[in-house]
């Protein structure tokens, strides 16, 4: 295999045609506040979870805990475990945080095309 030439600027940084950090400094949203059992939990957009999570979901059955996790953080989580969910209520707070945050479950901004 070629190595690739380095393209660089005046100043010596390197081209960047893509910046992966600036996507994640964009406004962020108000976010996903849902109550269970009396408890009040905060859930990031599912669009934001961590691709190796995601990818875990169809490979392993802890695939929706850990997705679920990545979503409230570890401190949330923790306490969210402690309830009881049917898969109804699970597929239900899924489904409204999706529309919270103007998602549909399994699209994201990098999804490959079909």
């Amino acid at each position: 295999m070629t190595a690739l030439k380095k393209v660089i600027t005046q100043d010596g940084e390197p081209v960047v045609h893509f910046d992966l950090d600036a996507i994640e400094a964009e406004a962020v949203e108000e976010p996903f506040v849902f109550r269970l059992g009396g408890e009040v939990f905060q859930m990031a957009a599912p669009e934001d979870a961590d691709w190796q999570v995601t990818d875990q979901m169809s490979e392993t059955n802890a695939g929706l805990r850990s997705f679920v996790r990545d979503l409230l953080g570890d401190e949330d989580y923790e306490r969210f475990a402690k309830h009881r969910l049917s898969n109804k209520q699970i597929t239900a707070l899924l489904d409204a945080c999706n529309k919270h945050y103007g998602t549909s479950p399994g699209k994201s901004a990098a999804s490959g095309r079909s």
